[in-house]
């Protein structure tokens, strides 16, 4: 961590112990001369340490967050506290003339040994600069500052250390999470092949963990010949064109998580005369958002299917009776209000509640005067567009399924309902007619499960982030070496040079506190977040991931990115996932393209950004090879690629196509063979 604090106005959201000892640096004497200034500290809770040590100091206190975040003149805001309402809240805050820095556990510790060295570095450069100073002082000053820096680096890698090996823990436990889980469950990995197969699972299916678990016969259980299960169509990526292949339209897009699909198949070799099986399949992610894997959940739902039947029958003998006595509202009243769902009359035009049945009552706990003129919208999600278009386009005398929608009950508590709407005529009008089946329960568990079997694979990903961890720890060892190493040799360290190893050191810690957040945010259960952006922000950090590579293979970048552009929505990591694989492509084309010439050519690759007439556009363009007419025609089908066996899956430019679609974009080729490559991609500008 390595911030110019000369002149700046702090405010700090969180009065914890951490608050405390930074105000008493801040506000100590050794760092006056850098004329910073704290401007307010907030805490709910106005008896904490730091709240009262600040009150003390006649700093003005609050425990008010938004009071906090309105004062003008506000240069960065610390913030110790984590909190999802906070966090709303910060948004709000001008981002352009404020820095919000996020200290968690290790962030603080790091910015308080931030704090310490520079405190540290102020004290030394003051008595080097006074009078008569002994060269036997300057070498004391430098090694009691090397053994701060050391001491400070040795306090941050403890930390690192029992951070991994808590996450080493964690993933013992969610792996025997999931095979205790009693909802069968199988994973695989990038390869398609079988890493866990729980005890659920071969009560299912009949089939053992040890007979399928490291190969690709996953759908042996399932199959009489060999097909993709559903996890294998996520790891594929598949085109919902070969989805619909395999699975007709018995498929769908999971409707509560991201990514994911689900489907229900009757499958005859399973059990004593076959069973309907419901399954979900959702991808696994490594922290660069690259696909490292997919669970499939499966649930048995033959006697919900056989329910069903029943329930159909019952609602077939239901509507004969209804036709033989709708002459009778009486009899007809206590068939509606007996019904075991809720059930809603809604105006077809204006999608007002004309009637609900004593169920809506029981369950979302309204009265019927409540509902009564109010609009079907209000009970639901009011942002999910697809109900209200799925209800305006619903032709006479037909039906529609919408499922796992969120509905609120009086006191908005959510909950997950399948809602089934036909178009229908009451009291001589065109109504719709709403049945809704709550389905929390099963929701829940179905999300808590992918939850656990995206954690269980951290363990895959441990020696990864072993190797991401041990590169920075080489730089802060060989800084402290080298600075014992010369004291130890009696060598005055210049005082620049020793700035920056001590930067070296702070810049490497981050570096290593970064993977480990990567790694936490893995971690974490998380829903798909649409947020404002600009589209050089992905692409510049795009740099940091391949600019050594680009300078391994002499390649010159050119980038024209317009700072003014409109802002887009979508999401950061999918976007740089985008830009990676464009950007690693035109390295393979530009280095194919100078062996086959079997001379050095010009390697070139410009990145441009601007605005036109409602989209933000990003030009990717490249001096390599180019493509023929056939691989134009090809580049964006799943498998297809021109890289030598195993230097390829063929998947990059197809996943890139997608999530371009997915946030309302396109992209567009011009290329020809010889001649290099130009990728021209538009997203919608928004306000």
């Amino acid at each position: 961590m390595n911030i110019d604090l000369k002149g700046l106005k702090i405010a700090i959201i969180g009065g914890n112990s951490p608050c405390k000892q930074i105000l008493k640096i801040l506000l100590g004497p050794a760092i006056k001369e850098l004329d910073l200034k704290v401007l307010a500290v907030a805490d709910t809770l106005t008896q904490a340490g730091g709240i009262q040590y600040a009150r003390d100091k006649g700093i003005f206190t609050t425990s008010d967050y938004e009071e906090l975040c309105r004062l003008s003149g506000i240069d960065v805001i610390l913030k110790l506290k984590n909190d999802e309402i906070l966090s709303c809240m910060l948004e709000k805050v001008n981002k352009e003339h404020v820095s919000i820095i996020d200290l968690d556990a290790y962030r603080a510790i790091s910015f308080l040994n931030f704090l310490k060295a520079e405190e540290e570095k102020i004290k030394i450069k003051r008595r080097i600069g006074a009078d008569k100073i002994q060269k036997k002082e300057i070498s004391d000053l430098f090694d009691q500052f090397s053994r701060r820096v050391q001491k400070n680096a040795e306090e941050e890698t403890r930390f690192l250390k029992h951070e991994r090996e808590d996450l080493l823990e964690v993933e013992k436990e969610l792996s025997q999470i999931i095979q205790g889980s009693m909802i069968p469950t199988f994973i695989i990995n990038n390869e398609h092949i079988l890493t866990h197969w729980n005890r659920a699972c071969e009560e299912l299916t009949g089939h053992n963990a040890y007979e399928l678990v490291g190969t690709d016969r996953q759908w042996v259980p399932f199959r009489s010949a060999k097909r993709p299960t559903m996890a294998d169509v996520i790891v594929g990526g598949m085109s919902k064109k070969e989805v619909s292949t395999y699975y007709g339209s018995s498929w769908r897009k999971s409707g509560l998580i991201n990514e994911a699909y689900e489907a229900e198949e009757f499958f005859p070799h399973l059990g004593d005369g076959g069973k309907w099986i419901f399954f979900t399949a959702a991808p696994i992610k490594s922290p660069d958002g690259k696909v490292i894997g997919a669970i499939e959940t499966l649930k048995d739902i033959t006697e919900d299917k056989k329910a069903q039947e029943e329930l159909e029958l019952q609602d077939k003998e239901l509507s004969t009776l209804y036709e033989k006595y709708k002459t009778s509202e009486e009899k007809y009243r206590s068939l509606f209000n007996n019904n075991p769902n809720p059930i809603f009359i809604i105006d077809l035009q204006t999608l007002e509640i004309l009637d609900i049945n004593h169920r809506v009552e029981e369950e979302y706990r309204y009265s019927k005067t409540q509902l009564l003129g109010s609009s079907f919208l209000d009970i639901g999600d009011k942002s999910d567009e697809t109900i209200k278009e799925g209800l305006k386009g619903l032709a006479k005398n037909k039906a529609i399924l919408f499922t796992k929608k969120k509905h609120y009950k009086k006191d908005r508590t959510s909950f997950f309902v399948n809602l089934k709407v036909v178009n229908a005529t009451y009291s001589h009008r065109d109504v719709l007619i709403a049945s809704a089946t709550d389905i929390t329960e099963s929701v829940e568990k179905e999300t808590q499960l992918i939850q656990a079997g995206k954690l269980a694979t951290l363990g895959t990903m441990a020696a990864g982030m072993a190797h991401e961890i041990n590169q920075p720890l080489n730089v802060i060892q060989i800084c402290s070496d080298l600075i014992l190493k010369m004291i130890k040799k009696g060598i005055r360290i210049p005082d620049d040079e020793l700035v920056t190893m001590a930067n070296d050191i702070i810049d490497n810690v981050a570096r290593a506190a970064g993977v480990i957040k990567h790694v936490r945010d893995f971690a974490r259960q998380s829903e798909r977040d649409l947020k404002k952006l600009l589209l050089n922000d992905p692409i510049n950090d795009v740099f940091k991931v391949l600019g050594h590579q680009l300078t391994v293979h002499s390649i010159k970048v050119k980038l024209d990115l317009d700072p003014d552009i409109p802002q887009i929505r979508a999401e950061h990591n999918r976007l740089e996932q985008v830009f990676i694989n464009l950007v690693t492509n035109a390295i393979d084309s530009m280095d194919e393209k100078a062996e086959k010439e079997g001379s050095p050519i010009d390697k070139i690759l410009q990145i441009k950004t601007y605005a036109e007439g409602g989209w933000v556009v990003a030009v990717v363009s490249d001096t390599g090879l180019g493509m023929t007419a056939e691989v134009k025609r090809k580049i964006f089908e799943p498998f297809f690629t021109t890289k030598e066996t195993g230097k390829g899956t063929g998947l990059g430019t197809s996943i890139s196509f997608g999530i371009i679609k997915d946030y309302g974009g396109t992209i567009d080729i011009q290329s020809e063979y010889g001649k290099g490559a130009t990728f021209t991609i538009k997203f919608p500008a928004i306000g």
